[in-house]
């Protein structure tokens, strides 16, 4: 397709003139992703991958019970229940009865549960900074609206993404 400027983009199958496009891309998410994971367990509190995610599923949905948080960081509700306890006994979530449903109990982040939420998101922030300022400032607005084009493709093919936080 023609978008004005004489250059065709492709929407569809990867039609790349790279072939090591997925290659390369993979390479560079393994280095983003090791950079991520290091500023959660390189910190006080120290957080597990997982024990972040259900920090930020908890926090995104107040009140989530056991199943859903199972669903929504991908583990069995027993591996999940063991996870709360940790996290619980971490003083970082806790565990309340809805008001509406006395049949399940609801998980909400405690004051400590956030402030580690936002120790890892100013952790990596600052990480983010020192890799972002070594870039020059129309390389790191490509990666911007790469990351944005990214992110909407696999939200409009219904892939399973991160949630937000």
């Amino acid at each position: 397709m023609d978008d004005g400027d004489g250059r065709t983009d492709h929407i569809g199958p990867l039609e790349d003139p790279r072939p090591s496009l997925p290659a390369d891309t993979t390479a560079a998410v393994d280095i983003l992703v090791a950079l991520w994971t290091r500023t959660a367990r390189n910190g006080t509190p120290q957080l597990s991958a997982l024990q972040l995610h259900a920090l930020h599923a908890v926090r995104s949905a107040p009140g989530l019970n056991l199943g859903a948080l199972a669903g929504a960081i991908g583990t069995a509700p027993s591996a999940a229940s063991r996870l709360c306890d940790r996290l619980e006994a971490a003083g970082m979530i806790r565990r309340v009865p809805p008001p509406t449903n006395r049949r399940t109990i609801g998980l909400s982040l405690t004051r400590r549960g956030q402030d580690a939420l936002d120790a890892v998101s100013a952790r990596r922030e600052r990480l983010l900074r020192e890799v972002l300022d070594r870039m020059s400032s129309d390389t790191r607005g490509q990666l911007l609206t790469g990351l944005h084009a990214f992110a909407a493709a696999s939200y409009a093919a219904d892939l399973d993404a991160p949630h937000r936080s």
